[in-house]
């Protein structure tokens, strides 16, 4: 699973991939143990970037994950932590015209 997050001020790299788990899960099928690893997208940005300029870096971000490997693995899940409200309804727009059921899709919205 993946962590869409934003935050501001901006931390240097712009976008990093970071694993944050690595759960064993049992294969039924054999005696192996297969690893899930779940991995963290910090997207970063600052106050001068336009609202616009915002959701078209993200979109781009998000239109090649169905395409995207890490470990080998493609993506197949995406979970989406949405801090500041600003970005849910073009995340929805995306799952609806790019992935077309090829990812799993949730967006939580943190009232923290």
């Amino acid at each position: 699973m993946y962590y869409l997050a934003v935050f501001d001020p901006v931390p240097p790299p712009y976008c990093v991939f970071r694993r944050y788990k690595r759960e064993a899960e049992q294969d039924l099928s054999s005696t192996y143990g297969l690893f899930n690893s779940g991995y963290v997208i910090n997207i970063y940005h600052t106050d001068s970037w336009a609202l616009l300029n915002l959701q078209q870096r993200i979109r781009k971000l998000l239109e090649g994950l169905p395409l995207t490997t890490v470990g080998g693995i493609f993506v197949q899940g995406l979970v989406v932590q949405d801090d500041f409200h600003t970005i849910p309804a073009l995340l929805q727009e995306a799952r609806t015209r790019v992935y077309q059921g090829v990812l799993d899709f949730e967006v939580i919205h943190n009232t923290d």
